[in-house]
């Protein structure tokens, strides 16, 4: 099917000829006619392709016969054509660059006249073989056609700037699914400890959706201790898998290579924990594959289980413990809510025309309730606005394909045949990834743009922002899925449901091949893209699959595992295909980049990422003038750029973040002014070396776009104008700016504090700013252009240890995230407060992060009414009470860490998310809590207004730490959190007591005690302060001196699946009632000295999975296997841990394999 690709570069042919560059080459060459005439050619070719393709679709093999000629002799001519241009740059870069000796001697008849000759021939011999094309093509007596699609006159462009994508878009009928599902996973009468369940179902019909319903589930967070998603797709390589799921469990990757060790690794975090594992898209029908992966992870705690999605029976049957779940399409009400919200505005049915209704019903039924069909061919018709169209596209197209509910392929193939030639070309490129691969926008649109596919116009000349767009009306299409969004809410990356890349790799034909471990074999000569998909394929295996790969236009390697290459890999790929536009390169370290990489002319987008051997680029890099986009980063040994950057004249795109060890910028950058990411620009110590570039270099580069981070900026007298050169306030598509001082040892003079203050002020950046960070900067005040930041989202201030106060950014409308670091002088964040202040108090703030401000007390120094709000206020009540005082409308999360003096702030009643507090006061915590609450109606009201409002009570997780002031925790505190999940309590060295306020805390499912000298736990009598965590999963008591018995109270706690203790050298005993514990899976016992036996009731406890005891000496005797005193109570635990303090080697029984 790659024909339908030719329109598309058959018009982006057409365009190059008509380049100055190619009426230039044509007249030195004399070749202007031949040109000339091609492009003629080309244009003729062009209006009948549309008729050749469809009769290649009607079975006309002689047609089809023909098209396989013309995609050879297409692609060549313009390899061609892009060596003409590729000549006419260089001509412009070595006249405007070289001395005039060097040109006259480049440019000499002898060398222009061989050269000329050569290329003259070729463009003459593509001539007589286009015409011969076309002289063929006579006898087929094709038609001038215009697409459906091309004709509209670009009609699908009306919806540019109004795409409706919805990334949490409502599941629609799959909730009583959703129920049955849960409902088997949850079932506790399965035999197995760890259950294998399948869904199976056809492709499209959601079951990777259902799987992820399920997988956010309340009650599946609540019942499973360890929850792990893992998207397996075609390739089944065990140890690949298990790195996976390692990955899953601990959100770390393994540094290791040996599967002994990365079985041995995976089994320590799972083994003995009830754990919910998700194997998305499985096909491996090998049973002894499978028994190897499934070994691996039969040790979870009971109730364990494994939720497998697949298409294929078969793999269900091999896979299942319990009978499979198969999920079936949407009914037919189901289907047609979801038709409406794909192919009707606002999702509503058309009153006015109940004969549109009528068709769209019969459309329907050709989707076989099959969502992502449903959802494909609804987007499609909803940029068809006629009833005609509709019936058109009804009788003329979905007559065609036959109704087989096990092939939905040819429905969604419908959706591609409908995309413009230039949107065919970008989806068919997707192939190249692997399968559910989350790839990122950004890199995706460069990619585009370096291939030719995406073409300005005048109403927006920006190959990127039209990039965008292409994006966009794919993902509006149902093309992609799954989208992430980035900090400022813009979507990031996506993914492609595995249905669509089998619908690209179909499209894709012969010009795309990928290979794989399990697919080595040689790539045609007329391949055009080629992807490497591999866990262990080696060097020389791709040299060989590539031998032949003369029109190679792209190479991206996605490996699996990072990899080591010489020079002469490096050779070996580049003098395979001269012709390449795309070399990915990412997570392979070389020592040396080939000098050859200069002879790659056609050469536009480079990705040598994560390489961190690599110390230097070779100079010939630089004679790549067609280089689009070059990607550096996190390469961490780079220390130079190429002195002849300038000479990059396309360059786009230079990303070095995280590139260390560089020092300089190379002079020239900054006329290079087609940049728009220029991720870093490093300021040499020495601004008299004339081999380096200064600010000044930035002057010119005002299309710069994304991220900015400057870095040394220096502390120096008379640098003013330098800065003012960088030119900030001009870039106004800069979005993110990091401004970093160097580090300055010894005392900071006064003089140092006046010069930062005016260098900072010279770097205003444009208004369009959404981040920014400011480091180091000495000033003792910060410049008042960040009152004009308006649509500033995230500010952040890290060591700019001589400021005192910040500007008054309360009522930035778009801040939402502010964090401090490091600010040594700071005593009051704001210099003043006053009620017009109030009147939209942050209105936006979600997340506030105060670290390390040592002499901060409050917020304001002082405030105009006769209560002053600082760290010498104690007067509790009249705080509190005080009508002015403001709350943070939306704040979210608040993080305190080591500013001790801090005593006094803001209310924050509507935290949500997360609170922690370490080395500080817990008075602002006190102040919130006994607020007489005044909660704001609406996000931009004050304190005055009031409405009954419970502070604190929808917030998720509380940490104390070092709170040296906090004593106990009311009940009143207390009463409010309940919504409270994870509660953590640490070095609070002067609490004595959790109150009977810890029976409200009725949501909390982790609880954390730890190295609190003075608490004491045994004042729980009668129980009732613990008889309320009715969601208790986890519970730690770790260095509690206090502790002599477990908290009666604890017995009630019958959720509870794991208990630790540690460093509680004065408990006793274990109670006897701890068999109440029924869902206990896990108990943790460590350096307990004085604990001297275990209890009887612990043989009762039939849900134990895993006990570890280290450095009990006593206790380890009497757990002796098989001769112990306690050895019968624990002889049924199915993995035992026993580590004695003479021994660094750990015991471990597991009894199952006994």
């Amino acid at each position: 099917m790659a024909e339908r690709l030719l329109f598309g570069t058959a018009q982006r042919i057409i365009e190059t000829f008509g380049s100055l560059a190619a009426k230039e080459i044509g007249l030195l060459w004399g070749v202007q006619d031949e040109l000339q005439s091609m492009r003629d050619t080309v244009s003729t070719i062009e209006a009948v392709l549309l008729d050749a393709e469809e009769q290649h679709a009607a079975g006309n093999h002689q047609v089809t016969i023909w098209l396989r000629k013309l995609e050879d002799a297409i692609y060549d001519a313009d390899d061609l054509l892009d060596a003409v241009s590729t000549e006419a740059l260089q001509r412009q870069v070595m006249t405007h660059h070289k001395k005039a000796k060097q040109v006259r001697i480049f440019f000499s008849k002898s060398n222009q006249l061989v050269y000329g000759l050569k290329m003259a021939h070729k463009i003459k011999a593509m001539r007589e073989r286009l015409d011969a094309i076309v002289s063929d093509m006579q006898r087929f007596h094709l038609k001038l056609k215009l697409s459906h699609v091309e004709s509209r006159a670009g009609g699908h462009r009306d919806r540019d700037n109004t795409h409706g994508y919805v990334c949490a878009e409502a599941i629609i009928g799959r909730d009583d699914d959703k129920k049955a599902v849960i409902d088997r996973l949850l079932d506790s009468n399965v035999e197995d400890n760890v259950s294998i369940l399948p869904i199976v179902a056809i492709g499209g019909l959601g079951k990777t959706t259902l799987a992820q319903l399920i997988f956010n589930d309340g009650q599946i967070q609540k019942h499973f201790q360890l929850k792990m998603w893992v998207c397996v797709s075609d390739s089944f390589h065990v140890k690949n898998i298990v790195e996976k799921i390692f990955e899953a469990a601990t959100k770390t990757k393994l540094d290791t290579a040996e599967m002994h060790t990365l079985v041995g690794e995976l089994k320590e975090k799972i083994d003995g924990k009830k754990y919910l594992l998700v194997l998305d898209d499985v096909w491996n029908e090998n049973q002894e594959k499978w028994s190897h992966l499934k070994q691996v992870l039969m040790g979870g705690a009971s109730g364990s289980r494994i939720l497998v999605t697949t298409r294929s029976e078969i793999v269900a049957r091999i896979v299942r413990t319990v009978e499979s779940y198969p999920l079936r399409g949407l009914d037919k009400d189901d289907s047609w809510s979801l038709f409406k919200q794909m192919a009707f505005e606002r999702g509503q049915e058309p009153e006015e025309n109940s004969s549109i209704v009528a068709i769209g019903r019969e459309i329907l039924a050709k989707c076989s309730g099959v969502p992502l069909a449903i959802r494909t061919i609804g987007g499609l018709l909803r940029i068809k606005n006629s009833e005609g169209e509709w019936l058109a596209f009804k009788k003329n197209e979905l007559s065609k394909i036959s109704q087989n509910e096990n092939d939905i392929l040819p429905t969604l193939k419908l959706s591609y045949d409908h995309l413009p030639s230039h949107l065919k070309h970008c989806f068919a490129y997707c192939s190249l990834y692997p399968k559910n691969y989350r790839f990122y926008k950004s890199e995706l649109i460069l990619l585009w743009i370096a291939q030719g596919f995406v073409k300005s116009s005048d109403k927006n000349p920006c190959l990127e922002d039209v990039g965008n767009e292409y994006f966009m009306d794919l993902l509006w299409r149902s093309f992609f899925q799954e989208a992430k969004m980035d900090e400022f809410g813009n979507i990031m990356e996506c993914k492609m449901h595995d249905l669509m890349h089998d619908l690209a790799i179909s499209v894709a034909g012969s010009m795309i091949t990928t290979l794989d471990d399990d697919k080595e074999r040689n790539v045609a000569e007329k391949t055009r893209h080629v992807s490497i998909v591999g866990y262990d394929i080696n060097t020389s295996s791709i040299t060989t699959s590539l031998s032949k790969a003369s029109s190679m236009r792209t190479f991206l390697y996605h490996s699996t595992s990072y990899k080591f290459w010489g020079e002469s890999d490096c050779e070996a790929i580049f003098s395979t295909s001269k012709i390449l536009r795309v070399l990915y390169l990412s997570e392979i370290s070389f020592d040396f980049l080939p000098s050859s990489i200069g002879k790659l002319k056609h050469l536009r987008y480079l990705d040598l990422s994560m390489n961190h051997n690599l110390k230097k680029l070779p100079n010939s890099i630089t004679r790549l003038q067609n280089l689009q986009t070059l990607i550096l980063s996190f390469c961490l040994k780079l220390e130079e750029l190429p002195k002849d950057i300038k000479k990059l004249v396309n360059l786009r795109h230079l990303d070095i973040y995280e590139c260390s060890r560089l020092t300089y910028m190379p002079p020239g950058l900054g006329q290079l002014t087609n940049l728009k990411t220029l991720s870093n620009f490093v300021v040499h110590k020495d601004p008299l070396s004339r081999h380096i570039s200064g600010l000044k270099e930035l002057n010119r580069l005002n299309n710069l776009r994304g991220r900015l981070d400057i870095k040394n900026l220096r502390h120096e007298k008379d640098a003013t104008s330098e800065f003012k050169a960088a030119n900030l306030k001009e870039k106004e598509h800069l979005r993110a700016l990091d401004l970093r001082w160097s580090i300055k040892g010894g005392v900071i003079a006064s003089d140092d504090i006046v010069d930062d203050e005016l260098l900072l002020e010279v770097l205003q950046p444009h208004l369009n700013l959404k981040k920014l960070r400011l480091q180091g900067n000495y000033g003792s005040r910060l410049p008042i252009w960040l009152l004009s930041l308006t649509n500033l989202v995230i500010f952040k201030i890290e060591g700019c240890t001589k400021c005192q106060y910040l500007p008054p950014l309360t009522q930035l409308p778009s801040l939402k995230i502010l964090h401090l670091n490091q600010m040594d002088a700071m005593e009051y964040i704001l210099e003043s407060g006053d009620s017009n202040e109030f009147s939209s108090f942050f209105p936006s703030l979600k997340e506030i992060r105060l670290d390390c401000c040592p002499n901060l007390k409050g917020w304001w120094r002082r405030r105009d009414s006769s209560v002053e709000v600082d760290s010498d206020s104690h007067n509790f009540v009249e705080i509190t009470e005080h009508p002015l005082l403001p709350s943070f409308p939306r704040l979210s999360t608040l993080v305190i860490w080591s500013c001790p003096i801090l005593t006094s702030m803001p209310m924050f009643p509507h935290l949500e998310e997360d609170l922690y507090l370490d080395y500080t006061s817990s008075k602002p915590l006190q102040q919130t809590m006994m607020m007489n609450m005044a909660a704001p109606q609406s996000p931009t009201s004050t304190a005055t207004t009031f409405s009954s409002f419970t502070p604190l009570s929808k917030l998720k997780v509380i940490t104390l730490s070092f709170i040296e002031d906090l004593e106990t925790l009311p009940e009143d505190l207390l009463k409010n959190l309940t919504s409270l999940q994870s509660l953590k309590i640490r070095n609070c060295h002067r609490l004595n007591s959790l109150s009977t306020g810890i029976q409200h805390l009725t949501a909390l499912q982790d609880l954390e005690l730890y190295n609190c000298d003075e608490l004491e736990l045994a004042n729980d009598e009668d129980g009732m302060q613990w008889q309320g965590l009715k969601s208790l999963l986890s519970l730690e008591f770790s260095k509690l001196p206090k502790l002599v018995s477990l908290p009666l109270g604890l017995q009630h706690a019958t959720t509870l699946q794991s208990l630790e203790i540690s460093n509680c050298e004065n408990l006793t005993s274990i109670p006897e009632w701890i068999h109440s514990c029924t869902s206990l899976q896990v108990l943790e016992i460590d350096e307990c000295s004085s604990l001297t036996s275990l209890p009887e009731g612990i043989h009762s406890l039939t849900s134990l999975q895993r006990l570890k005891i280290e450095k009990c000496p006593i206790l380890l005797q009497r757990c002796e296997r098989e001769v112990g005193e306690d050895w019968a109570k624990i002889s049924h635990i199915p993995k035992l841990e026993l580590k004695y303090p003479d021994s660094d080697a750990k015991e471990t029984e597991d009894l199952e394999h006994i």
